[in-house]
């Protein structure tokens, strides 16, 4: 799987947190019962953690699992500052490659923040067949949306090369990028899971210039990977001109995923 760079981690959390579905996180927490057992896939430096924590019972036992040392390295401290807070509950920090990981989830509730979209379409499978009886809430997965304002002709087109560029190897397989979490959904309904999808959109107007940035660096540095030409420069150009005005802003497509099993 591909790394993050903790400043990038660091930028979105915020963003996440007012993105994504409230109401879905209750209703993970309240189905994982009083004595909750939860595995965070790919957990960075333990966003998804904090915002889920919170909502649980005390009693919490967390397995939090990403590729990079250093980050796990930073979601460990930001634990250890959160229990002399006064945060309840348990948490070990573990280096393992996602794409062979599954088979130590056994018995926990599964959640993943950014994650989906980055997965396999053989990965999906594989966590669909392990989770027939789990609990599971991923949130914040890439739809395929990217809604620029002011729109320009040439939006389509970057955006193409965006998402080819999504659907690139990162560490699973070929990526489904924006297909994944629908994907993900009709395996685990058919299998008889109740799956519930709320959107959870990034919008960003100048006063979210830094991330704003980020953003539009990140988009043109993908497209430029699968093709770069005249007409990716020139839309460039304009872009960075729109947010130097502090004229331009951006929605990002994202949807949360909760499924709770058939006994649920």
């Amino acid at each position: 799987m591909s790394g993050f760079a903790p400043d990038w981690l660091a930028l979105r959390e915020p963003y996440d947190r007012r993105a994504r579905s409230a109401a879905l996180a209750d209703r993970f927490a309240q189905a994982l019962g009083p004595a909750p057992r939860v595995a965070d896939l790919g957990c960075g430096t333990g966003a998804n953690m904090r915002y889920l924590a919170p909502r649980m019972a005390q009693e919490q036992d967390w397995l939090c699992i990403d590729r990079d040392p250093s980050l796990l390295a930073l979601a460990d401290a930001a634990h250890g500052c959160w229990r002399k807070a006064g945060g309840q509950g348990s948490a070990r920090f573990e280096a393992h490659d996602l794409a062979t990981c599954l088979e130590a989830l056994s018995g926990r509730g599964i959640t993943a923040s950014a994650l989906l979209d980055l997965t396999s379409a053989a990965w999906l499978a594989q966590v669909a067949m392990r989770c027939q009886q789990t609990v599971l809430l991923l949130a914040l997965s890439f739809d395929g949306r990217l809604a620029w304002d002011p729109v320009l002709a040439e939006d389509a087109m970057i955006r193409d090369r965006f998402v080819a560029h999504q659907r690139t190897d990162k560490g699973f397989g070929p990526a489904l990028g924006p297909d994944a979490a629908s994907y993900l959904a009709t395996l685990l309904e058919d299998q008889g899971h109740t799956v519930t999808t709320v959107t959870s959109d990034w919008r960003l107007g100048p006063d979210d210039r830094q991330m704003l940035a980020a953003m539009l660096e990140g988009v043109i540095a993908a497209a430029a990977a699968i093709e770069d030409d005249r007409a990716l420069v020139q839309w460039a150009g304009l872009r960075r001109a729109q947010l130097a005005r502090g004229g331009l802003g951006l929605i990002v497509g994202h949807v949360d995923l909760l499924a709770l099993p058939e006994a649920l």
